[in-house]
Protein backbone atom coordinates (compact mmCIF):
# COMPACT_ATOMS: atom_id res chain seq x y z
CA UNK A 1 0.00 0.00 0.00
CA UNK A 2 1.41 3.27 -1.20
CA UNK A 3 1.26 6.30 1.19
CA UNK A 4 1.89 9.91 -0.20
CA UNK A 5 2.88 12.67 1.74
CA UNK A 6 3.79 16.43 1.15
CA UNK A 7 7.50 17.38 2.12
CA UNK A 8 7.96 21.35 1.95
CA UNK A 9 7.49 21.92 -1.59
CA UNK A 10 7.82 18.70 -2.68
CA UNK A 11 6.22 15.08 -2.55
CA UNK A 12 7.40 11.78 -1.08
CA UNK A 13 6.07 8.32 -1.33
CA UNK A 14 6.58 5.18 0.90
CA UNK A 15 5.38 1.87 -0.11
CA UNK A 16 4.42 -0.71 2.71
CA UNK A 17 5.12 -4.13 2.05
CA UNK A 18 6.68 -7.71 3.06
CA UNK A 19 9.78 -9.18 1.97
CA UNK A 20 10.56 -12.76 1.20
CA UNK A 21 10.54 -13.14 5.03
CA UNK A 22 7.42 -11.67 5.79
CA UNK A 23 8.53 -8.94 7.66
CA UNK A 24 7.60 -5.88 7.58
CA UNK A 25 9.43 -2.98 5.22
CA UNK A 26 8.98 0.16 3.66
CA UNK A 27 10.32 1.61 0.25
CA UNK A 28 10.49 5.67 -0.12
CA UNK A 29 11.26 7.66 -2.42
CA UNK A 30 11.46 11.78 -2.75
CA UNK A 31 11.29 14.87 -4.66
CA UNK A 32 8.23 14.52 -6.67
CA UNK A 33 7.10 17.92 -7.79
CA UNK A 34 3.73 17.08 -7.72
CA UNK A 35 1.06 14.51 -6.26
CA UNK A 36 -0.10 13.04 -9.82
CA UNK A 37 3.55 12.89 -9.78
CA UNK A 38 3.51 11.05 -6.73
CA UNK A 39 0.73 8.98 -8.01
CA UNK A 40 1.79 7.60 -10.80
CA UNK A 41 5.43 6.53 -9.32
CA UNK A 42 3.38 5.04 -6.59
CA UNK A 43 1.21 2.86 -9.29
CA UNK A 44 4.21 2.02 -11.27
CA UNK A 45 6.06 1.35 -8.27
CA UNK A 46 3.68 -0.96 -6.90
CA UNK A 47 2.92 -2.92 -9.50
CA UNK A 48 6.40 -3.57 -9.55
CA UNK A 49 6.92 -4.63 -6.16
CA UNK A 50 8.99 -7.45 -6.55
CA UNK A 51 11.74 -5.64 -7.93
CA UNK A 52 11.84 -3.20 -5.22
CA UNK A 53 11.64 -6.00 -3.11
CA UNK A 54 14.68 -7.12 -5.01
CA UNK A 55 16.34 -3.64 -4.53
CA UNK A 56 16.41 -3.09 -0.81
CA UNK A 57 19.65 -2.36 -0.65
CA UNK A 58 19.76 -1.96 3.54
CA UNK A 59 19.84 -5.24 4.39
CA UNK A 60 22.31 -6.16 6.96
CA UNK A 61 23.89 -10.03 5.94
CA UNK A 62 23.50 -11.22 9.58
CA UNK A 63 20.18 -10.21 10.12
CA UNK A 64 19.09 -11.66 6.92
CA UNK A 65 20.83 -15.16 7.99
CA UNK A 66 19.02 -14.75 11.30
CA UNK A 67 15.59 -14.21 9.27
CA UNK A 68 16.36 -17.85 6.93
CA UNK A 69 17.51 -19.64 10.27
CA UNK A 70 13.95 -18.87 11.20
CA UNK A 71 12.15 -19.37 8.49
CA UNK A 72 14.04 -22.48 6.88
CA UNK A 73 15.74 -24.11 9.79
CA UNK A 74 13.33 -23.58 12.66
CA UNK A 75 10.51 -25.36 11.48
CA UNK A 76 11.93 -28.29 10.04
CA UNK A 77 14.82 -29.28 12.19
CA UNK A 78 15.87 -30.77 15.40
CA UNK A 79 16.74 -27.92 18.52
CA UNK A 80 20.32 -29.60 18.64
CA UNK A 81 20.32 -28.51 14.78
CA UNK A 82 18.86 -25.08 15.72
CA UNK A 83 21.44 -24.21 18.14
CA UNK A 84 24.32 -25.07 15.69
CA UNK A 85 23.05 -23.02 13.39
CA UNK A 86 22.82 -19.88 16.10
CA UNK A 87 26.14 -20.55 17.20
CA UNK A 88 27.27 -20.48 13.86
CA UNK A 89 25.27 -17.21 13.37
CA UNK A 90 27.27 -15.66 16.17
CA UNK A 91 30.76 -16.69 14.37
CA UNK A 92 29.18 -14.74 11.08
CA UNK A 93 27.95 -11.79 13.57
CA UNK A 94 31.73 -11.79 14.86
CA UNK A 95 33.00 -10.81 11.72
CA UNK A 96 30.83 -8.78 9.71
CA UNK A 97 28.73 -7.35 12.13
CA UNK A 98 26.37 -4.92 10.56
CA UNK A 99 27.81 -5.49 7.17
CA UNK A 100 25.27 -4.71 4.53
CA UNK A 101 24.84 -7.68 2.21
CA UNK A 102 25.16 -6.04 -1.22
CA UNK A 103 28.68 -5.37 -0.05
CA UNK A 104 29.51 -8.52 0.81
CA UNK A 105 32.78 -9.82 -1.67
CA UNK A 106 34.26 -13.02 -2.82
CA UNK A 107 37.60 -11.65 -1.03
CA UNK A 108 35.03 -10.32 1.69
CA UNK A 109 33.56 -14.25 2.49
CA UNK A 110 37.17 -16.01 1.70
CA UNK A 111 38.84 -13.68 4.06
CA UNK A 112 36.07 -14.60 6.78
CA UNK A 113 37.14 -18.16 6.63
CA UNK A 114 40.90 -17.64 6.49
CA UNK A 115 39.87 -16.06 9.96
CA UNK A 116 38.32 -18.76 11.52
CA UNK A 117 41.23 -20.82 10.15
CA UNK A 118 43.47 -19.19 11.40
CA UNK A 119 41.27 -18.62 14.97
CA UNK A 120 42.04 -22.20 14.80
CA UNK A 121 38.17 -22.89 15.09
CA UNK A 122 37.37 -26.64 14.96
CA UNK A 123 37.38 -27.87 10.85
CA UNK A 124 33.68 -28.94 12.78
CA UNK A 125 32.90 -25.63 13.42
CA UNK A 126 33.78 -23.87 10.40
CA UNK A 127 31.64 -26.25 8.19
CA UNK A 128 28.54 -25.26 9.79
CA UNK A 129 29.32 -21.94 9.07
CA UNK A 130 30.08 -22.42 5.74
CA UNK A 131 27.24 -24.66 5.26
CA UNK A 132 24.87 -22.04 7.17
CA UNK A 133 26.17 -18.83 5.05
CA UNK A 134 26.74 -21.10 1.41
CA UNK A 135 22.07 -21.82 1.95
CA UNK A 136 21.09 -18.46 3.21
CA UNK A 137 23.26 -16.82 0.01
CA UNK A 138 21.63 -19.13 -2.39
CA UNK A 139 18.17 -18.28 -0.97
CA UNK A 140 18.94 -14.37 -1.44
CA UNK A 141 20.72 -15.06 -4.79
CA UNK A 142 17.56 -16.87 -6.16
CA UNK A 143 15.46 -14.11 -4.53
CA UNK A 144 17.80 -11.51 -6.56
CA UNK A 145 19.21 -9.83 -3.26
CA UNK A 146 22.40 -10.67 -4.86
CA UNK A 147 24.02 -10.63 -7.89
CA UNK A 148 26.58 -13.20 -7.55
CA UNK A 149 26.56 -15.96 -4.42
CA UNK A 150 30.18 -15.33 -2.74
CA UNK A 151 30.01 -18.10 -0.85
CA UNK A 152 30.32 -20.62 -3.87
CA UNK A 153 34.25 -20.52 -4.95
CA UNK A 154 35.30 -20.53 -1.37
CA UNK A 155 38.87 -22.42 -1.03
CA UNK A 156 38.51 -24.42 2.56
CA UNK A 157 42.36 -24.35 3.69
CA UNK A 158 41.55 -27.34 6.50
CA UNK A 159 45.34 -28.43 6.32
CA UNK A 160 46.08 -25.62 8.13
CA UNK A 161 43.34 -26.53 10.86
CA UNK A 162 44.26 -28.87 14.01
CA UNK A 163 42.87 -32.41 13.20
CA UNK A 164 39.38 -33.86 15.10
CA UNK A 165 40.61 -35.82 17.43
CA UNK A 166 39.21 -39.27 17.65
CA UNK A 167 35.71 -40.09 19.19
CA UNK A 168 36.02 -40.83 23.27
CA UNK A 169 34.22 -43.62 24.58
CA UNK A 170 34.02 -45.98 27.44
CA UNK A 171 36.27 -49.34 27.40
CA UNK A 172 34.52 -52.38 26.68
CA UNK A 173 36.22 -53.64 30.41
CA UNK A 174 35.17 -50.24 32.02
CA UNK A 175 31.06 -50.43 30.96
CA UNK A 176 30.41 -53.03 33.72
CA UNK A 177 32.37 -50.71 37.04
CA UNK A 178 30.55 -47.31 35.18
CA UNK A 179 27.21 -48.44 35.51
CA UNK A 180 27.63 -49.80 38.90
CA UNK A 181 28.64 -46.52 40.18
CA UNK A 182 26.01 -44.87 38.63
CA UNK A 183 23.60 -47.04 40.21
CA UNK A 184 24.54 -46.35 43.34
CA UNK A 185 24.20 -42.42 42.85
CA UNK A 186 20.59 -42.75 40.75
CA UNK A 187 18.51 -45.96 39.69
CA UNK A 188 16.68 -43.81 37.37
CA UNK A 189 20.09 -42.97 35.57
CA UNK A 190 21.29 -46.27 35.59
CA UNK A 191 18.76 -47.39 33.37
CA UNK A 192 18.71 -44.27 30.84
CA UNK A 193 22.78 -44.76 30.48
CA UNK A 194 22.77 -48.49 30.09
CA UNK A 195 20.06 -48.27 27.13
CA UNK A 196 22.38 -45.57 25.52
CA UNK A 197 25.25 -47.52 25.95
CA UNK A 198 22.93 -50.93 24.44
CA UNK A 199 21.04 -48.86 21.59
CA UNK A 200 23.07 -45.81 20.55
CA UNK A 201 19.83 -43.62 21.05
CA UNK A 202 20.58 -39.81 21.63
CA UNK A 203 20.19 -38.63 24.77
CA UNK A 204 17.10 -36.68 23.59
CA UNK A 205 15.63 -39.44 22.19
CA UNK A 206 16.38 -41.98 25.19
CA UNK A 207 13.91 -38.79 27.46
CA UNK A 208 11.14 -38.98 24.67
CA UNK A 209 10.12 -42.69 25.01
CA UNK A 210 7.54 -43.39 26.43
CA UNK A 211 5.52 -46.60 27.71
CA UNK A 212 3.79 -46.98 24.39
CA UNK A 213 7.48 -46.72 22.53
CA UNK A 214 8.16 -49.88 24.57
CA UNK A 215 7.64 -53.27 23.16
CA UNK A 216 9.17 -56.18 25.58
CA UNK A 217 7.48 -58.94 23.95
CA UNK A 218 9.36 -58.55 20.94
CA UNK A 219 12.09 -56.45 22.18
CA UNK A 220 12.09 -53.53 20.36
CA UNK A 221 11.98 -49.32 20.49
CA UNK A 222 9.97 -47.09 18.62
CA UNK A 223 12.17 -43.83 18.10
CA UNK A 224 9.72 -40.94 16.37
CA UNK A 225 10.90 -38.17 18.45
CA UNK A 226 13.38 -36.45 20.73
CA UNK A 227 12.52 -34.17 24.26
CA UNK A 228 14.90 -30.95 24.00
CA UNK A 229 15.63 -31.07 27.97
CA UNK A 230 16.84 -27.40 27.44
CA UNK A 231 13.35 -26.19 25.90
CA UNK A 232 11.02 -28.70 27.52
CA UNK A 233 9.79 -29.72 24.63
CA UNK A 234 9.21 -32.61 21.97
CA UNK A 235 10.53 -32.54 18.90
CA UNK A 236 11.68 -34.95 15.71
CA UNK A 237 14.69 -37.08 16.01
CA UNK A 238 17.72 -35.12 14.60
CA UNK A 239 17.29 -36.59 11.37
CA UNK A 240 13.97 -36.68 11.21
CA UNK A 241 13.92 -40.18 10.40
CA UNK A 242 11.73 -42.56 12.61
CA UNK A 243 13.26 -46.31 13.49
CA UNK A 244 12.78 -49.20 15.40
CA UNK A 245 15.37 -50.14 17.38
CA UNK A 246 15.73 -54.01 18.33
CA UNK A 247 17.20 -54.69 22.11
CA UNK A 248 18.86 -57.51 24.04
CA UNK A 249 16.60 -59.69 26.08
CA UNK A 250 18.70 -58.82 29.12
CA UNK A 251 17.84 -54.79 28.34
CA UNK A 252 14.25 -55.70 27.81
CA UNK A 253 14.29 -57.24 31.47
CA UNK A 254 16.03 -54.09 32.95
CA UNK A 255 13.32 -51.57 31.07
CA UNK A 256 10.60 -54.09 32.58
CA UNK A 257 12.19 -53.49 36.05
CA UNK A 258 12.28 -50.18 34.84
CA UNK A 259 8.59 -49.68 34.79
CA UNK A 260 7.41 -51.56 38.12
CA UNK A 261 9.86 -48.85 39.80
CA UNK A 262 7.52 -46.19 37.68
CA UNK A 263 4.35 -47.70 38.70
CA UNK A 264 5.29 -47.84 41.97
CA UNK A 265 6.45 -43.86 42.25
CA UNK A 266 2.91 -43.16 40.40
CA UNK A 267 0.71 -44.98 43.44
CA UNK A 268 3.25 -43.19 45.75
CA UNK A 269 2.93 -39.65 44.68
CA UNK A 270 -0.74 -40.19 42.88
CA UNK A 271 -1.79 -36.81 44.22
CA UNK A 272 1.30 -35.40 42.74
CA UNK A 273 2.83 -37.16 39.91
CA UNK A 274 3.40 -35.40 36.37
CA UNK A 275 1.74 -37.86 33.94
CA UNK A 276 1.70 -34.84 30.82
CA UNK A 277 3.80 -36.88 28.71
CA UNK A 278 4.07 -40.45 29.81
CA UNK A 279 8.06 -40.89 29.71
CA UNK A 280 9.62 -43.89 31.33
CA UNK A 281 12.81 -42.01 32.30
CA UNK A 282 11.18 -39.53 35.09
CA UNK A 283 11.85 -38.88 38.17
CA UNK A 284 9.64 -40.29 41.31
CA UNK A 285 7.00 -37.50 40.53
CA UNK A 286 7.24 -38.17 36.59
CA UNK A 287 8.85 -34.74 36.00
CA UNK A 288 11.98 -35.11 33.36
CA UNK A 289 15.29 -35.27 34.50
CA UNK A 290 17.09 -32.15 33.96
CA UNK A 291 20.14 -32.15 31.39
CA UNK A 292 21.95 -30.23 33.96
CA UNK A 293 21.56 -33.60 36.22
CA UNK A 294 22.93 -35.86 33.26
CA UNK A 295 25.74 -34.02 32.53
CA UNK A 296 26.30 -33.55 36.47
CA UNK A 297 26.46 -37.27 37.06
CA UNK A 298 28.73 -37.82 33.57
CA UNK A 299 31.55 -35.21 35.34
CA UNK A 300 31.02 -37.04 38.45
CA UNK A 301 31.45 -40.68 37.63
CA UNK A 302 33.67 -40.14 34.77
CA UNK A 303 36.34 -37.87 36.73
CA UNK A 304 35.92 -40.73 39.56
CA UNK A 305 37.13 -43.26 37.07
CA UNK A 306 39.87 -41.81 34.99
CA UNK A 307 40.69 -38.24 37.06
CA UNK A 308 40.10 -35.02 37.43
CA UNK A 309 39.61 -33.00 34.17
CA UNK A 310 39.46 -36.59 32.24
CA UNK A 311 35.41 -37.06 31.90
CA UNK A 312 33.02 -37.84 29.17
CA UNK A 313 29.92 -36.21 27.87
CA UNK A 314 26.32 -38.36 28.14
CA UNK A 315 26.77 -38.37 23.95
CA UNK A 316 29.62 -40.54 24.41
CA UNK A 317 27.95 -43.07 25.52
CA UNK A 318 26.36 -43.14 22.03
CA UNK A 319 29.91 -43.51 20.23
CA UNK A 320 30.69 -46.33 23.11
CA UNK A 321 27.51 -48.37 21.49
CA UNK A 322 28.84 -47.58 18.21
CA UNK A 323 32.37 -49.07 19.59
CA UNK A 324 30.89 -51.98 20.18
CA UNK A 325 29.14 -52.57 16.93
CA UNK A 326 31.76 -51.99 15.20
CA UNK A 327 34.26 -54.00 17.44
CA UNK A 328 31.22 -57.00 16.73
CA UNK A 329 31.85 -56.27 13.49
CA UNK A 330 28.39 -55.67 12.53
CA UNK A 331 27.95 -54.25 8.70
CA UNK A 332 28.63 -51.11 8.72
CA UNK A 333 24.90 -50.28 6.79
CA UNK A 334 23.59 -51.83 9.75
CA UNK A 335 25.50 -49.91 11.95
CA UNK A 336 24.31 -46.17 10.34
CA UNK A 337 20.60 -47.54 10.66
CA UNK A 338 20.36 -48.46 14.24
CA UNK A 339 22.24 -45.14 14.91
CA UNK A 340 19.46 -43.09 12.84
CA UNK A 341 22.14 -41.68 10.32
CA UNK A 342 21.02 -40.57 7.04
CA UNK A 343 23.13 -42.91 5.30
CA UNK A 344 27.03 -44.45 5.79
CA UNK A 345 28.25 -41.93 4.54
CA UNK A 346 27.40 -40.24 7.38
CA UNK A 347 28.77 -42.83 9.56
CA UNK A 348 31.96 -43.44 7.88
CA UNK A 349 32.59 -39.39 8.66
CA UNK A 350 31.40 -39.61 12.27
CA UNK A 351 33.47 -42.49 13.03
CA UNK A 352 36.49 -42.71 10.73
CA UNK A 353 39.30 -43.96 13.14
CA UNK A 354 36.47 -46.62 13.67
CA UNK A 355 35.58 -47.25 9.82
CA UNK A 356 39.28 -47.96 8.91
CA UNK A 357 39.68 -50.44 11.16
CA UNK A 358 36.82 -51.93 10.05
CA UNK A 359 37.77 -51.72 6.32
CA UNK A 360 41.29 -53.08 6.82
CA UNK A 361 39.61 -56.20 8.96
CA UNK A 362 37.70 -56.60 6.39
CA UNK A 363 40.77 -56.45 3.16
CA UNK A 364 42.58 -58.86 5.46
CA UNK A 365 39.75 -61.31 5.72
CA UNK A 366 39.06 -60.73 2.16
CA UNK A 367 42.23 -61.50 1.36
CA UNK A 368 42.81 -64.79 3.77
CA UNK A 369 39.29 -66.17 1.92
CA UNK A 370 41.10 -66.13 -1.84
CA UNK A 371 44.84 -67.07 -0.68
CA UNK A 372 44.79 -69.96 -2.36
CA UNK A 373 42.82 -69.06 -5.91
CA UNK A 374 45.36 -67.14 -7.56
Amino acid sequence: MAQIEKRGNKYRVRIFYKNEFGNKKSHSKSGFRSKSEAREYAKIAEANLKEIIKTDHNIILTEYVKEYIEKFIIPSYSASTIDSNYYALDKIKDYFDTKLLKNVTFSDYQLFIDTLIKHPYSTSTIKKCHGLMSKAMITAYRDGLIKQNFTEYVEMKYKEVNMPKEKKYLPLEDIKSFLEHVRNRSTIQYYLFRLIIETGLRVGEACALTYEDIDTENNTLNVTKSYDQKRKVLGPTKTGNNRIVHITQSLAKEINNLIQIQNAFKVVNEKVYNNKHNFIFVDELGNPIPRSTIHNTMVHITERMYGEGNHLSIHELRHTHASLLFQADVPLKAISSRLGHKDTNVTERVYTHLTDKYHEQALHDFENYIKDVF
